[in-house]
């Protein structure tokens, strides 16, 4: 085994261990190694190679952080096999999209990770607007048609009765 990463949940938003879904796991690598997280919000990552990897919580309920995890060995000393050396752990936060960085400070092991939000997949149904209603493109459309039907007649009416004859006679021809 070369590495194991422990962690313990604890946030504001994920009070109880127990609110995470039974589905949650521990990701390394988008699925190289997975992991269960236990009753107690510990988990452990078996046979993890040395170098860098992505460790991320997937649960359909909580966000979690995710973390970039160095594991290198530490130098062996003199007269010891290079094999008995110890694993060393770097953690460091990391934004998705950006490259990793060894100016971010490095988390403390064990690892403790803590949901940042809860997803929200429904909104609330907005009531009746009637500003809404006449905000909608279509409405528009039926305003502007009633506009014309009611009133350019009106207009044509009040019309100089020579440009009526004009603009009758020129729709005719």
């Amino acid at each position: 085994m070369l590495g194991r990463v422990l962690l313990i949940l604890q946030s504001d938003m994920l009070s109880d261990v127990s609110q995470l879904a039974t589905r949650a796991q521990v990701v390394l690598n988008g699925g190289e190694h997975r992991a269960f997280i236990q009753k107690d919000g510990t988990f452990a990552v078996d046979n993890v190679k040395l170098g860098d990897s992505l460790l991320e919580i997937a649960s359909s309920d909580y966000v979690f952080p995710k973390i970039h995890v160095r594991i290198s060995l530490k130098e062996a000393g003199e007269g010891k096999e290079e094999e008995g050396g110890r694993a060393s752990i770097a953690a460091r936060y990391v934004q998705i999209g950006s490259e990793w960085s060894d100016d971010a400070p490095v988390l403390a092991y064990p690892l403790r990770i803590s949901a940042s939000d809860k997803y929200d997949f429904f909104t609330e149904r907005q009531g009746f607007s009637i500003i809404a209603m006449f905000s909608n493109p279509y409405m528009m459309m039926v305003g502007a048609s009633l506009l014309a039907v009611f009133i350019l007649p009106k207009l044509q009416a009040n019309m100089d009765p020579e440009a009526l004859k004009e603009l009758q006679g020129g729709a005719k021809e």
